[in-house]
């Protein structure tokens, strides 16, 4: 049996946290919170911190602190080592170029918490902090409350879920309703976007 509670609060965020730390699955943490899995899965996703990995001159590149390849840009006479270049990016031109970063952070748990490497790590990595979380998730819904609009990665997931449930046959009110904790915005805002076409859902003023 899952909690029909709105919403994730502190102490829910603390138990992740806990639980991330201890080696839990999302589906253990979720028993122990009497929420769904997925609904851990998207807050960790959601909330976790991004921490930017230690580069060299700028350029998250495997090979930024041994390149010496120069004349990868169209400028004439140029005898720099392409990677020092401050007037262009020479991760643009160069077929070598491989980006810095962890396979792990994209498997779950998708954080660090309980890397035994991270302390030395210097890629892109990312950790889940209840205090944080809370603070990401009161910032986006204040945003949201405002007009914000959402854009990027976090549109394209609501419009994902939108889409598949509305196939399914779900009145958008009960869609809301269920999934409150993955959407970052009122029934009302959801409408909203839809009228304004920033979801693929068309006429989506069906009765409920």
């Amino acid at each position: 049996m899952y909690r029909n509670r709105r919403h994730l609060d502190c102490s829910d965020r603390i138990a992740i946290e806990t639980g991330l730390y201890q080696g839990l699955s999302f589906k253990q943490i979720a028993k122990k919170l009497a929420r769904h899995p997925s609904t851990i899965a998207h807050e960790v996703r959601t909330n976790r911190t991004f921490i930017q990995g230690k580069i060299t001159l700028g350029r998250d590149c495997l090979e930024s602190r041994r390149c010496a390849v120069r004349n990868l840009c169209p400028e004439p006479n140029c005898r720099k080592i392409c990677r020092t270049c401050i007037q262009q990016d020479c991760r643009i031109f160069c077929s070598r170029y491989q980006q810095v970063r962890c396979l792990k952070i994209e498997e779950v748990p998708y954080t660090c918490n309980t890397c035994t490497d991270k302390r030395l790590c210097t890629k892109p990595r990312y950790l889940y902090s209840a205090k944080f979380a809370d603070a990401a998730y009161i910032r986006r819904r204040s945003e949201s409350r405002t007009g914000i609009r959402l854009k990027g990665k976090e549109l394209e997931e609501m419009d994902r879920l939108i889409t598949r449930l509305v196939k399914k046959g779900q009145p958008l009110s009960h869609i809301h309703a269920e999934h409150k904790e993955e959407l970052p915005v009122s029934l009302r805002s959801l409408y909203n976007y839809i009228d304004g076409g920033k979801l693929t859902i068309k006429n989506p003023r069906m009765k409920n």
